[in-house]
């Protein structure tokens, strides 16, 4: 193009110069023909590239397999009849989203949980107080209904269930049970005293450890392992790390820890001691287990020492995989935005558009070598967490936040890449984008970049359900005929330009003399800008050619870090610190802006729209009247303090609910150092038919309810 605006820019001198009686024009007005030939049908291909862009992908490539129960109504409980027992209303409403409809453990938001919720219909429960073989007992339920499990996603309900909800709740669960209608309610076992912890039952409750538990938590009680449950088809387990007695699900009160050495933890690998250690001896191993303890971080002398700072690499990169959230767009989800956890876990093929940046499809993170990482190497996978960059060089610009991920510490990323390179392989050949045309692009990032309303749809990121990706490749890529577009123009452009210089006479083609080449010089200097500028503009982001390091200080800047000088104590200071790092790397800064104060909306009609909350330490429109308690249970569980349950795809709490406990109180310290902001945020407006049909997450601030 810059050529042709050369040529005919220059022909009238031409014309003067070699022939100045001829008058005809036919030249000059087939050059004119040529171009505005070449530029109609570079524009129909352009329209068809936008076209492309918004039908290529508009159907999964491997539809979803349906849940296997019915999805559940929202909010919970939208849908029971009139005369619904107490019992039963208690469960819907709180229980079954993690719990599932039927009490098999399969609810919307299970699984994305390590480890899967209980499932009811087994009659099994870890902590209980009866023996091994006898089920649990309504007192056992009752005190798990109302105190909750710490470091766990089962959230504590006894401000907010009245006696009379509990024990309708606790009645329900009791009849999916195997063992429902039995009579008698199970005897309690007796405990007997607890032996003086001296050094004499240190010493019987370490040799006791050695033999019996060092196998599976290790020698230093530090666990970090993972054990098969012992029924087919349930999930792994987590090895508890003894050295944190707050991290035990069940308690740790003396009493509490010699009845799990007595019942074991059914349906878990922790085996029962009743028969093969005496009363005495079961004593001395919970004497020795308690001196295992180390102090926590969050009191003096304490120190990080959880799942998060582990040395092996793989065990640290699942923890932070896992609370990471990478399943949440690196997996295939159906139409209520639930992912299976198993087979097609990391495998990517979910579609995300981003108007105007194009459709994108999750990459494939398992190590697969025609369709995955496999041929990636662990410091590129690393390299690519925290720049965005391939090892090709390109920038992922969209759906995957590097800009906050470039916080993460060097090691860290390269736990996150070690672990991915040791998950099982999935074959998922993933596609390329499908970029809009260059006119629709162009034109849409300028209106964006003045501030005016954009043309179409306004900037947003839709999650598409599905499997975009191809777990056979086929003869033909999904992207093939944006590639036939994209290269029908180049080619075009080519034969334009050959064609365009041929229909000139020969001695018209060039130009003449020096003052002549002098103009066609700038001529094609200041097309060549203006194209390149264009071009930049086009490509997704102009921060390609930035470099990342400067790109994550300039986001890293924007998050508030916190005075180490406004603690009264230096371990909250550490702990604010760590907290910080959490905020930014788990996506909370994401979803809730660098400032925590929120805003942004989401829309999907099976829930209606959501805005994201104000998490500021203000006591009005923010979490400063809330406890320490309630934030933990809101981030674990979901569980606002007011009692209702927060959709796990407005607040993904069903990813958080793996933190540890330490890095729990780690982002509570760091969200109270916050500096308050006064935002009222909309409350939630129900489903309608207005809202979008997928799930959209609005990137521009939007107070009014629907997909608009």
């Amino acid at each position: 193009m810059a050529i042709a605006s050369m040529f005919i820019s220059q022909a009238p001198r031409d014309e003067m110069v070699l022939a100045p009686t001829v008058k005809s024009k036919k030249p000059l007005r087939r050059r004119w023909k040529v171009l505005l030939l070449v530029l109609c049908v570079l524009l129909l291909l352009d329209l068809g590239r936008s076209l492309y862009a918004r039908l290529g992908y508009a159907e999964p490539a491997e539809p979803w397999q349906e849940a296997p129960y019915e999805a559940l109504a929202w909010p919970p409980g939208a849908d029971l009849a009139a005369d619904a027992t107490l019992g039963q209303r208690v469960y819907v409403e709180r229980c079954a989203i993690c719990h599932g409809p039927e009490g098999r453990g399969d609810g919307p938001a299970a699984p994305s949980f390590v480890p899967r919720p209980r499932d009811f219909a087994l009659g099994e429960y870890k902590y209980k107080s009866t023996p091994e073989d006898q089920p649990a007992s309504a007192a056992d339920l009752r005190r798990t209904v109302t105190d909750g499990l710490p470091a766990s996603a089962m959230p504590y309900w006894r401000d907010i269930l009245s006696e009379a909800e509990i024990e309708a709740v606790v009645a329900y669960i009791q009849d999916f049970s195997l063992f429902a209608g039995d009579e008698a309610d199970p005897q309690a076992i007796a405990i007997p005293a607890r032996p003086a912890p001296d050094a004499a039952s240190l010493a019987r409750g370490q040799a006791l450890y050695g033999k019996s538990c060092a196998e599976c938590h290790a020698a230093d009680g530090r666990g970090g392992g993972w054990l098969q449950v012992r029924k087919k088809g349930d999930y792994p387990v987590p090895i508890r790390d003894l050295t944190a007695p707050w991290s035990f699900r069940g308690g740790h009160d003396p009493e509490q820890l010699w009845l799990r050495l007595t019942t074991g933890l059914r349906p878990g690998p922790m085996p029962e001691y009743a028969t093969a250690l005496s009363d005495i001896e079961r004593w001395d191993l919970v004497n020795y287990t308690l001196s295992l303890g180390r102090r926590p971080a969050w009191q003096a002398g304490g120190e990080l020492a959880g799942p998060g700072q582990q040395a092996d690499l793989v065990k640290r990169g699942e923890y932070l995989l896992h609370t990471e959230m990478c399943g949440l767009c690196h997996t295939q989800i159906n139409s209520d935005m639930i992912y299976s956890g198993d087979k097609y876990y990391l495998a990517g093929g979910m579609g995300i558009e981003a108007y105007p940046q194009g459709t994108y499809v999750s990459r494939n993170l398992t190590p697969d070598i025609e369709s995955g990482l496999g041929a990636w190497s662990t410091a590129e996978i690393a390299d690519a967490i925290r720049t965005g960059r391939t090892p090709e060089r390109r920038l992922n610009m969209w759906g995957m936040p590097w800009m906050f991920f470039h916080s993460f510490e060097p090691d860290d990323a390269l736990a996150i890449a070690s672990y991915l390179k040791s998950r099982p392989a999935v074959k998922n050949h993933i596609p390329a984008p499908l970029r809009y045309g260059f006119v629709e692009t162009l034109f849409a990032k300028t209106l964006h970049s003045a501030g005016l309303p954009p043309i179409g749809n306004p900037r947003r990121l839709t999650y598409k359900a599905g499997n975009f990706g191809q777990t056979e490749p086929g003869v033909l890529p999904r992207d093939w005929p944006q590639q036939v577009l994209i290269g029908a123009q180049w080619l075009l452009l080519l034969g334009g330009l050959v064609a365009f210089v041929m229909a000139a006479p020969a001695g018209r083609r060039w130009p003449r003399g020096m003052r002549g080449w002098t103009v066609a010089s700038l001529t094609l200097a200041g097309l060549g800008i203006v194209s390149g500028s264009a071009w930049t503009m086009y490509e997704t982001p102009v921060l390609a050619f930035v470099p990342p390091a400067k790109i994550g200080e300039a986001v890293a800047a924007t998050i508030p870090a916190p005075d180490p000088g406004s603690f009264a104590k230096p371990e909250q200071a550490a702990l604010a610190t760590r907290g910080r790092y959490l905020f930014t790397v788990t996506s909370c800064a994401f979803c809730h802006g660098s400032d925590g104060s929120g805003g942004q909306k989401v829309s999907m009609r099976a829930f209606g729209s959501l805005w994201v909350r104000n998490i500021t330490p203000d006591r009005e429109t923010g979490i400063g009247a809330w406890s320490d308690s309630e934030i933990a249970r809101a981030i674990r569980s979901g569980v606002s303090r007011q009692g209702g349950v927060l959709h796990w795809q407005g607040m993904v709490w069903d990813h958080l609910s793996n933190l540890a406990e330490e890095d729990v109180r780690a982002l509570i310290v760091y969200l109270r150092s916050l500096p308050p902001v006064r935002k009222q945020v909309p409350a939630a407006s129900p489903p309608s038919a207005d809202d979008c049909s997928e799930y959209t997450f609005f990137l521009v601030p939007s107070s009014q309810p629907g997909c608009g």
